[in-house]
Formats: C-alpha cells, structure tokens, sequence
C-alpha cells in the first residue's frame, strides 16, 4: 500500500510538471496594435501668415508683403482605414488663428488692419505603420475668414477665402488609444479683391499660411 502511494504521487508530480511546461511553451497572444478607426484631438500651434496686398490697376511694384506670427488654437477628428503597413483617411481641423496686424506702406490706405481668425480644412492622410510611430503626409480644401479695416476709410471689408493645403507629420503611441503629434500644414488662397470705397479703393489680397503644429489626440 505504501508502495502505491508512493507511485501515485510520483505520477501526479510528472503530469503536473508537463502541464507546467506546455503552458510555459504556448505564451499568451498578445493584443494586435493597429491605427484604424476614429480619432479626435486638440492642436497648439504657431502660425505664420504672409499677406500680399496690391491696389487694384497700380504698378506691381507697389504691392506690399508683410510676415505676421500668430498663436494657433483648434481640434481635429477623423478616421484611418489600414491595410497592411499602409494607413489612410479622412480628417477635419476647425480652429483660430489670434494674432490681428496692423500695417502701414499699403499703397492706397496707407495703412490696413488685417486678420485671419477662423479656419477649417477638409484633408485627405497617407501613412506608414512603423509601429508606435505613423509618418503621414497629407492634402485637402481650406478656408479662412479675411477681415480687414481701413482707418481712413469706410471702415471695414470682409471675406471667405478658399483654398489648398498640404502638409506632413508623425504620429506617436504612447498607449493604445491616446498619441502625439507633430505636424506642418502650408496652406495657399487665391486672389480675393475687396473693395472699399468704390473702384479707386480696391485691394488685392493673397494669403498663404504656414502652420507647425503640435497636438494630443484620443483613439476610440
């Protein structure tokens, strides 16, 4: 009898060490990372704009350039799709722009109050899934609200403007569902001719932005 204990627990020791060994051998799956779905997120940036600005029928000469920086708030929502290594989508921008310049030398007025608040863009993103890291460049519509006044004369003159915007950054994991980003936008407006007082108080504005970004966004 005692022989036979002895051989029992001898042998359920050895079925315990097996069973011990195939779970060491066969690890647990771990969960697969990707970049598809929705995502929303806030942006810091900061901006600059540069305006050109030339009354309507003087010589080229006279148009005016001006350099303006500017603080940047916004937020941004889109969805990647992912095949493969290859992320794409869709993605929107809505956010202001705070910075309203004065500039003086403008042929016609003299000197215009000018600025580019609100904005939003419409892009499309192509990227490489390099794990915690996503490189993407991207493309899309803009548009922003150009105000403008003229102190000398009847006050204010306002527009919409439309245009393109192409850009590059990277997105970083830092857990499975919240990143950082790093990104550059340069956005380009056609030709808007306000008038002010009548065909001697046109202007010509054109407008390109240059936008580097910062933000923080959420993954659902």
């Amino acid at each position: 009898m005692k022989s036979l204990l002895l051989a029992s627990v001898f042998g359920l020791a050895l079925c315990g060490s097996a069973m011990a060994a195939d779970v060491v051998a066969v690890p647990a799956e771990a969960p697969t990372w990707n970049w598809q779905g929705a995502y929303a997120g806030v942006i810091g940036a900061g901006t600059l704009e540069h305006y050109k600005i030339h009354l309507t029928g003087a010589p080229s000469f006279l148009e005016s350039k001006h350099n303006v920086g500017s603080a940047t708030i916004g937020g941004f929502a889109g969805y990647n799709f992912q095949s493969g290594q290859i992320v794409y989508g869709v993605e929107g921008e809505l956010g202001y722009r705070f910075k309203k310049s004065t500039f003086t030398g403008v042929a016609g007025p003299g000197t215009l109050d000018v600025s580019t608040g609100l904005y939003g863009s419409l892009k499309g993103r192509l990227g490489l899934d390099m794990g915690a890291y996503l490189p993407f460049v991207t493309a899309g519509v803009t548009a922003t609200r150009l105000k403008t006044f003229w102190p000398g004369g009847p006050a204010e003159a306002d527009a919409t403007l439309f245009g393109g915007v192409v850009g590059a950054g990277v997105d970083v994991a830092l857990t499975h569902n919240l990143f950082l980003r790093g990104e550059y936008d340069f956005s380009f407006f056609g030709k808007k001719t306000l008038e002010y007082c009548g065909f001697g108080c046109r202007l010509d504005h054109t407008v390109q932005t240059h936008d580097f970004k910062v933000a923080v966004g959420l993954k659902f």
